[in-house]
């Protein structure tokens, strides 16, 4: 993370902070990251403020935080589920299109959480001023006409990724995706270079970056990947890698 960014979140921390110790009731962030969440939530402890994770659903990665004072736990859920719908005979939609297509109607993606496709479907965890604007304002998601309403439940559970073990040279980063996203190794680096490489949400530019047990990363328009650990090494000293592929962003 930049300075400059490190200096607006830690601002809009420190504002959701005053309000909760001024206030008698919670207060919310932004959907965040969830490097982002746990800042937030480690800095409330330091506050004496008590916090909650709201996501719409199990598991969410993007959330928002609620921040309040002992006795003053949320009455109330602060986002909105929104099932958009489509007829999946004349259109297939990927997540990718549902996120464009949100964010194509000048929305910040702050203002979104997690979205969940299953059959003819996507679920969305919203701001709920958000849903408000999406409900008169989204028509069509890539080539398909859909129809969007408020959806009384939780987010539909995420869907296992796949699970394979790599044998790759190293854990650079150039390396990790070429093999995990079955690019060549130019083409991994072309992507870093040009900005379309997030390692646990923070992007890099780094080819050489050395990955972790854990880390998550995603390429643009490529997939996302999950390194859960490294199972072993070979006599010539290559890595055997276990990685779960997930969504595409």
């Amino acid at each position: 993370m930049e300075q400059t960014e490190q200096r607006l979140e830690a601002a809009k921390f420190s504002d959701l902070v005053r309000r909760a110790q001024r206030g008698s009731r919670a207060v919310f962030s932004e959907f965040l990251t969830p490097d982002a969440q746990g800042r937030l939530l480690a800095l409330a402890r330091r506050e004496g403020l008590e916090s909650g994770v709201f996501g719409g659903g199990k598991d969410p990665e993007r959330a928002v935080v609620g921040l309040w004072q002992p006795g003053c736990d949320p009455e109330h859920s602060p986002i909105d589920v929104l099932r958009i719908h489509w007829d999946a005979r004349y259109a297939q939609v990927a997540h990718r299109d549902v996120l464009g297509a949100c964010l194509g109607l000048g929305i910040e993606r702050e203002t979104l959480g997690d979205i969940r496709l299953k059959d003819d479907s996507a679920y969305v965890a919203v701001l709920p001023a958000m849903g408000a604007y999406l409900l008169g304002g989204l028509t069509s998601v890539g080539r398909a006409s859909v129809k969007i309403e408020y959806y009384d439940g939780e987010l539909p559970e995420v869907e296992a990724g796949e699970r394979v073990v790599v044998n790759i040279p190293s854990l650079r980063l150039d390396a990790v995706l070429a093999q995990t996203l079955r690019l060549s190794r130019a083409k991994a680096q072309i992507l870093i270079r040009g900005g379309a490489v997030s390692r646990n949400w923070q992007q890099t530019d780094r080819t050489d970056m050395e990955v972790e047990e854990g880390d998550v990363l995603s390429v643009r328009g490529q997939g996302r990947v999950r390194v859960l650990r490294v199972a072993g090494q070979s006599r010539k000293g290559r890595l055997f890698v276990e990685v779960e592929t997930l969504l595409k962003p």
